[in-house]
């Protein structure tokens, strides 16, 4: 059985010794350090050159290192209580007495520990276990604490697709798919749209001094359902459609919108503004508008009309705006081909064939289907544009632009004003509070109109704390995406074909015009320039 390495002091006429022991089947062997802080502790000199030589030298049986000269007193079982800085657990390491010196007894070890505080998890099969066998510089760990128990947080399950994807589909033949683009969540009355999962409370645990240990608090989601198409399990648990219609996840919040459908807008519907989502089979004839809180879908053609979509915009056969059409959606836009339009999008916009229009994104631009040529007017985007041409062999005008999201710039500069107002009501409502509490807690009564005064600041104090917080975060995001739009990797503009002259680049503020063709290409910032380099 291993045994560790020891040490015991040794007094004698002729002076005071320190007897060093050597550890047995492969136990550890005296610690040097160990010994020094013993000896020192108990006033005995410690050279600890002599006592390492002495302790390298006990191999196979004691040794003996002399201490000094002096008369001693003969020393008593002792250890050395060590506390976790959790405080979850205490270890001892036991010492040996001096020959005909006393001996430690269980009681005095608990009374000890009771004298220490530590009242809870003492391990007294441990301290037998010493006391049967008194193995020596070893670690006994004499009380252990009950470990708190973490929790799990809820969650909410979605059972539909959160992050639809206009992107239309390319076939083999390298052309693009307008019809069959299946971009709405279709949902039926009764089907689940989301289940929650509770959250799990923690349990609490115990350090040996008896104190509670208290688990993390767990976060319980709730539901956030927007419209009056969403019913509510009995027992809470699920969110339910409760019509034929399609869902959707919109900053966290679930909402259900039956489709209002026509056959064409013209002359038979009038105008069309509906809060949801809105299905044309056929045309949107010139001179009429479309106007939906959600996406609108045009299977057919777009002629001089306008549309604005909170959503998404998808037209199958592509828009001739006649110098007069509009389209604008709150996320991306997609169609066939776009011609004598304005188009604005806050995502993406994706395209055959943009001719002759005024096309802004908020993030990219992709023109790559059979002909995918941008030729005459704009195209502005936040991050990338990418087409097969750019501009004709006519040298046809074209101006390319590529750099920052004007509207997420907006959205910043807009919050750190209110994030500096709420600051600032902070700031001024801080230091009164801080008074009264002083006043409280040096016994000073208030009057009722101060104790009023108090709460009502306290709470104001509060509420512009959780709108900074929530500031702060929506902040945090938005600066975030900024920075990430207007990274170097993340702003080009690609041609895999041809850039013609007449063809302007912008990136960010450096313009360059070209005045030859540029073959398979990707225009980038570098420094003040627009640099072209070969397309990867």
């Amino acid at each position: 059985m291993a045994r560790n390495g020891y040490f015991r002091i040794k007094i004698t006429p002729g002076g005071r010794f320190v007897e060093i022991f050597p550890p047995v089947d492969g136990g550890e062997p005296l610690d040097v350090k160990e010994l020094q802080e013993y000896l020192v502790d108990r006033n005995y000199p410690a050279d600890v050159v002599k006592l390492k030589s002495t302790i390298d030298s006990a191999k196979d049986e004691p040794k003996i290192a002399k201490l000094d000269t002096d008369k001693g007193f003969l020393e008593g079982e002792s250890y050395q209580l060590t506390v976790a800085e959790d405080e979850m657990s205490a270890s001892a390491r036991f010492y040996a007495g001096s020959e005909g010196g006393n001996t430690l007894t269980k009681e005095e070890i608990l009374d000890d520990l009771k004298y220490r505080g530590i009242v809870f998890g003492i391990d007294e099969e441990t301290i037998d276990s010493f006391l049967n066998d008194r193995d020596y510089c070893k670690t006994y760990v004499l009380a252990k604490g009950k470990e708190v128990t973490q929790g799990s947080d809820g969650a909410i399950e979605y059972l539909f697709n959160t992050n639809p994807d206009t992107r239309p589909k390319v076939n083999e033949d390298g052309s693009v798919d307008f019809f069959n683009l299946n971009i709405i969540n279709s949902c039926g009355e009764g089907d689940v749209l989301a289940r929650l999962i509770p959250a799990i409370p923690g349990q609490d645990g115990t350090d040996i001094f008896g104190k509670f240990v208290l688990p993390r608090e767990v976060y319980t989601p709730s539901f956030k359902a927007g419209g009056a198409h969403i019913e509510l399990s009995e027992d809470g648990t699920e969110l339910r459609s409760a019509v034929n219609g399609n869902v959707s996840l919109i900053n966290d919040t679930i909402f259900v919108k039956d489709v209002y459908e026509v056959k064409d807008v013209d002359t038979a519907t009038g105008n069309i503004d509906y809060k949801g989502d809105v299905l044309v089979a056929g045309n949107v004839l010139g001179g009429f508008s479309v106007k939906a809180t959600g996406t609108v879908e045009v299977k057919g053609v777009v002629e001089g009309a306008k549309i604005e979509a909170g959503e998404d915009i998808i037209i199958g056969r592509g828009m001739n705006g006649m110098g007069k059409g509009e389209l604008k959606a709150g996320r991306n836009i997609v169609a066939k081909f776009f011609e004598n339009a304005k188009i604005t999008a806050g995502g993406y916009i994706r395209s055959d064939a943009i001719i002759n229009s005024e096309v802004s994104a908020g993030t990219d631009i992709e023109v790559n289907g059979k002909k995918g040529n941008i030729t005459g007017g704009g195209a502005i985007a936040g991050g990338i544009i990418a087409a097969k041409t750019l501009g004709s062999e006519m040298g046809i005008e074209t101006r390319i632009e590529v750099g920052s999201d004007p509207s997420l710039k907006a959205q910043v500069i807009s919050l750190e004003g209110d994030i500096a107002k709420l600051n600032k009501a902070i700031e001024q409502i801080n230091p009164v509070l801080v008074a009264y509490t002083q006043r409280l807690k040096r016994g000073e009564k208030l009057t009722e109109e101060q104790l009023t005064q108090m709460k009502q600041m306290s709470a104001k104090f509060k509420a512009l704390s959780g709108a900074l917080e929530k500031e702060n975060v929506i902040y945090e995001s938005l600066n975030k995406k900024l920075k990430e739009s207007s990274s170097a990797e993340k702003i080009a503009i690609k041609v895999s074909g041809v850039a013609y002259p007449g063809t302007v680049i912008v990136i960010q503020n450096a313009t360059k015009e070209l005045h030859t063709e540029t073959q398979h290409s990707r225009f980038v910032r570098e420094g003040a320039d627009v640099r072209i380099k070969a397309l990867y």
